[in-house]
């Protein structure tokens, strides 16, 4: 396993697994002592202490919620209210809150996850890209100029593809607001605390690229069906990464655990919380992150307040599992050049078709009176195309496998063997 794997792999095992934390042991008492529950703030101030005596029923009510940190709001405490009868013991219960986010602040400037998540999700696919591409006779540089102008284009796609299908939310006041808010401005001025392209899909992306990836191999007489596998395999780890952006956002969800009746929740929240963290087995900061208030982005995406489903982790953690069959797949002599990206237009439309199911914002239009979910319609396609592409491959590109590539299968560790031309 190369470095940098072990490195991608590291840190999804850091992002799955913090957030896990042990049980200390309770302090034993005796009938008649007393204990004290101490309710405290997410920085430890103490809200409100309640004196109890051990074997008589004591009143303990929890303080007004605490509204104390910034870009963040109350979800509970870290005890639960049916739980209160049961304490014999000092107890501190914590104020818990949704998550900032705020990664950092730069010349007075947000930097909020989303973007970092990108980032990291761009640079990981290219890394690997660069890896790839000397395996097959790629030139890094033709790799690394195909990157500077691509990515730029790609996510100008994902920006138009997202308000081709809200086109309403951006088209209004005029011509210059709604050109402003199309490129980022969402106040429709040219006022730059309120920009921030809040808005890609990541269709609209993967479909400049693939638009771009052609004239780029035709203009540097590249194997097209070489730079097709790195873009996939670059795809679907970023999109993993990405998806951490949404959960940060509260955004990208599914609906409310447990469904509802009407316009009541059919579970409390705290059997909601419960069948997240222990049924479901999340770690606590993501089934803590997943209350969201009602309406937080739109009546009709949050009906009420409660805990959603986290849809992003889910087509993340598909994503991953994906990415590490495409890594399995281009260490197979048969594998032809271009069906990796044959198994990712499959794999990531099933993948999506299942989120799509159960997100609650989705992108729609109207075709003959009909309502589609336009993510839906395009991973149908997608899979489609997947099939045809790798029955095309097969029939015109006989023996165009990566068995086929000089010194492909003995490459050792900083021993890489590349042919000196493109192939």
């Amino acid at each position: 396993m190369n470095r940098t794997l072990k490195w991608i792999l590291g840190l999804i095992l850091v992002i799955s697994l913090f957030g896990l934390s042990g049980c200390a042991p309770e302090n034993t008492l005796n009938i008649g002592d007393t204990f004290t529950v101490t309710f405290v703030d997410y920085d430890d101030t103490i809200l409100k202490t309640v004196s109890c005596e051990v074997g008589v029923p004591c009143d303990i009510t929890p303080p007004s919620e605490p509204d104390n940190k910034t870009n963040a709001y109350f979800t509970r405490w870290s005890v639960f209210e049916s739980k209160y009868s049961t304490l014999q013991s000092n107890t501190e219960i914590k104020a818990v809150y949704t998550l900032d986010n705020v990664a950092l602040k730069l010349f007075g400037r947000s930097v909020v996850f989303y973007s970092v998540f990108i980032m990291m999700g761009i640079a990981v696919g290219l890394t690997l890209g660069l890896r790839e591409g000397k395996r097959v006779g790629i030139k890094p540089d033709d790799l690394i100029d195909g990157f500077l102008w691509i990515v730029p284009v790609a996510i100008l796609g994902a920006r138009l593809w997202y308000v081709i299908f809200e086109w309403n939310s951006f088209a209004y006041g005029g011509i210059i607001p709604s050109f402003l808010r199309i490129i980022g401005f969402s106040s429709g001025t040219l006022n730059f605390s309120s920009y921030g392209l809040s808005g890609l899909a990541i269709h609209g992306a993967f479909v400049t690229a693939i638009i771009c990836a052609y004239f780029f191999t035709k203009k540097k007489k590249i194997d097209i069906f070489k730079v097709i596998d790195i873009i996939a395999i670059g795809f679907i780890i970023a999109q993993a990464f990405g998806r951490w952006g949404n959960f940060f956002n509260q955004e990208a969800h599914g609906g409310l655990v447990g469904g509802m009746t009407g316009d009541a929740a059919n579970l409390t929240l705290e059997q909601q919380f419960n069948y997240l963290r222990y049924t479901l087995h999340l770690p606590e900061f993501i089934s803590n992150n997943m209350y969201i208030l009602r309406g937080l982005h739109g009546v009709a995406v949050e009906p009420i307040t409660g805990y959603y489903h986290p849809t992003f982790f889910y087509e993340s953690s598909l994503n991953v599992l994906g990415f590490a069959i495409m890594l399995v797949l281009r260490r197979l002599k048969k594998v032809h050049f271009g069906e990796l990206l044959s198994f990712y237009l499959i794999w990531y439309g099933a993948v999506r078709i299942f989120i799509e199911t159960m997100r609650t914002d989705p992108l729609v239009f109207e075709f003959l009176g009909i309502t589609l979910k336009s993510a839906i319609v395009t991973s149908v396609l997608m899979i489609i195309g997947g099939i045809l592409l790798s029955t095309f491959i097969r029939i015109k590109r006989k023996g165009m496998t990566y068995g086929t590539v000089p010194g492909y299968f003995e490459c050792k560790k900083k021993k890489c063997i590349a042919p000196e031309e493109n192939v």
